[in-house]
């Protein structure tokens, strides 16, 4: 088992926090919103036997702390890039974490080997009816101050899904993403928005030239297939696999997902 190191970099009201484990090609595991790096642990052990696997907590995540200025999630990941010395990166980004990938690929190619995206959508795509409904219900409970009822709605959106039980899911994995959510939406009590790429990233796909992999799960809302598209008609070298799965792959599916990854990046 390989030693996993926690570190920090401060710079200018930012102390942000990131883990590395292993050695080789570097891999930077990108989590989406409201979570942090320990999404991605089940994972972990096995790719660092391979590569240098790093976990990132993005601002208002895990341990990493900022003051209230503007930020930039690609530039966060740029920072880290280069206090790591990278020449090249590969790029594994989980929803939110796959939109700042992509971001990062449009501002830095020159920095991105590949870029393996997992549930990630893209704005301006057609909502799924659902996931509107079930936003406005985690909104009324995370204004209210009820954090609990917060985690559990964020839980049937993303882990478990609209169209599936909650026996369909594990209790240890149920228990460790409301634990995690729950601990990300205390941290995020004066959350602020990132500022985005500007043209955005639907603007700006033709100028990906890396290799694009992107994993979706068939229980996921609507907004990630219709992302897909953008994707299919937009980026050269792009491919695509659907899974049994929601949004949330990294807990569903580790062990597929492992050897997808490593694949890819090989």
């Amino acid at each position: 088992m390989n030693v996993r190191i926690s570190k920090f970099i401060e710079k200018e009201g930012l102390k942000l926090h990131y883990t590395i484990s292993g050695e080789g090609k570097p891999i930077i595991l990108l989590n989406p919103a409201f979570l942090d790096s320990r999404i991605w642990d089940l994972l972990v052990e096995d790719l660092s036997t391979h590569y240098q696997v790093i976990q990132l907590d993005f601002r208002f995540s895990g341990k990493t702390d900022q003051d209230d200025s503007d930020y930039r999630m690609y530039e966060d990941l740029h920072i880290l890039v280069e206090e790591m010395g990278f020449e090249k990166v590969n790029l594994v980004g989980l929803s939110a974490g796959g939109h700042t990938a992509l971001e990062f690929a449009i501002q830095y190619p020159d920095k991105v080997d590949k870029l393996f995206l997992i549930s990630t959508g893209l704005f301006g795509v057609q909502e799924d009816e659902r996931k509107v409904h079930r936003m406005e219900m985690f909104q009324k409970a995370l204004y209210s101050g009820d954090i609990k009822k917060a985690s559990e709605v964020w839980t049937k959106m993303w882990l478990i899904g609209e169209n599936r039980s909650l026996e369909k899911i594990s209790k240890d994995k149920i228990d460790l993403f409301m634990s995690i959510t729950e601990h990300n939406l205390m941290k995020s009590v004066n959350f602020k928005m990132p500022k985005f790429v500007d043209p955005p990233v639907n603007a700006q796909l033709s100028k990906v030239e890396n290799e694009v992999y992107h994993m979706i799960g068939n229980q996921d809302y609507r907004d990630v297939f219709e992302s897909s598209k953008v994707f299919r008609e937009n980026i050269k070298n792009y491919q695509e696999d659907t899974v049994e799965a929601a949004h949330i792959i990294p807990l569903e599916l580790s062990e597929y997902l492992i050897e997808k990854i490593k694949s890819f990046v090989e």
